[in-house]
């Protein structure tokens, strides 16, 4: 097993920049996704990795090995693919062995590595089977015993659970990260999937275009997020983000989200916005709590009523959509009780749950 570190990596397709300088170091035994949207540069990068892929400038290092120049089989590491990318004629033990056979390990240890694997990820009654009569998740259980059995330095994911339903989906999820605390083993996993991006990572990258927006905790990113991009693509619902204006009123500092709703301007954040005219505040659907009880706005809390456009029931809770300066604005209502269109709620949003960011520069205040 061993660390990973990308020294200003750099992809190019002509004037296309697909990856722009990316230092990063992954220790051994660490789970970091690779999370953005379509394009920003994630599977290149992985691909990279993999060797599949060639660099146009910059350093890979598995363990401290130079791996720019060496063939992909030569890296040590295991990938797993979205499409599964099983052999069709041979059954599930077959599959598992092949890459030991060709990279010409003795039969018993062969025998050896694929029953490890095979119990590992619970296939012992497919062994026999052929791909076409598996399921999707038993297909990607044996994508991903393909590369256990290679005892690889890396595991790399490249968006496995893409082809695969809603309720397998959260349950490879699982197994996928049973599997990482069973092998201790390094893992980058790249997903378009914030959830599967929250819920598996220690760290997590935020790509866009090429370069790297946030690199944290899922907590970090999630509770502090540097600009409104990560902002509103961690997640679900999306962070509101609500373009403000910054009065000033009797020696006070207030924001005002359209006009007939202002509220005072947190103390810690008069000397950021005192000198602006204009600022984006981001709110979590969470965050804005309705309310039966009319509570005043003061330095701790802000509050306001709306009228609701739209309610939609989930089961334990209700989303609650409303207008803020002409934008709309969800709100999740817990222990929620039935709603109707039109009905006016009274809303509180504690303050220090405020996301403020340059009007400008979309970066946080």
């Amino acid at each position: 097993m061993a660390n990973v570190e990308l020294k200003n990596l750099t992809k190019k397709y002509g004037d296309v920049v697909a990856v722009q300088n990316m230092n990063l170091k992954i220790p051994h035994n660490e789970f970091l996704v690779l999370v953005g949207p379509s394009g920003c540069g994630k599977s290149t990068t992985l691909r990279m990795i993999a060797g599949l892929e060639e660099i146009t400038g910059g350093e890979i290092f598995i363990g401290k090995q130079l791996v720019n120049e060496k063939d992909p089989k030569d890296r040590n590491v295991s990938m797993v693919f979205q499409n599964y990318a099983l052999y069709p004629h041979m059954t599930v033990e077959e599959n598992l062995g092949f890459s030991l056979k060709i990279a010409k390990v003795e039969k018993k240890e062969i025998e050896q590595r694929v029953k490890e694997a095979v119990q590992i990820l619970g296939l012992e009654e497919l062994q026999k089977r052929k791909p076409s009569q598996l399921s999707g998740g038993q297909r990607q259980r044996v994508a991903m015993g393909r590369a256990i059995v290679r005892r690889p330095d890396a595991f790399l994911f490249d968006e496995p659970l893409s082809n695969l339903d809603a309720k397998l989906r959260t349950q490879m999820r699982t197994e996928i990260k049973k599997l990482h605390q069973n092998l201790k083993t390094t893992v980058i996993y790249v997903t378009h999937d914030q959830v599967e991006a929250m819920t598996l990572a220690d760290r997590i990258i935020i790509m866009k275009d090429g370069y790297i927006e946030q690199i944290g905790s899922p907590i970090e990113v999630f509770n502090k997020p540097v600009n409104v991009f990560v902002a509103t693509f961690i997640g679900s619902p999306p962070m509101n983000i609500i373009e403000c204006d910054i009065i000033k009123k009797d020696n006070n500092l207030f924001i005002q989200v359209d006009k007939n709703t202002t509220f005072l301007c947190p103390k810690e954040k008069i000397n950021s916005l005192e000198n602006l005219k204009k600022v984006l505040i981001g709110i979590r659907a969470e965050d804005i709590i309705p309310s039966d009880n009319a509570i005043t706005s003061n330095n701790t809390n802000w509050t306001f009523e709306k009228i609701i456009d739209l309610a939609e029931p989930l089961g334990t809770e209700t989303q609650l959509f409303f207008k803020l300066n002409n934008k709309e604005i969800i709100s999740r209502m817990y222990n929620p009780r039935p709603v109707n269109i039109g009905e006016n709620i009274i809303f509180q949003i504690a303050i220090n749950k405020v996301h403020f960011f340059n009007y400008e520069t979309e970066k946080t205040i």
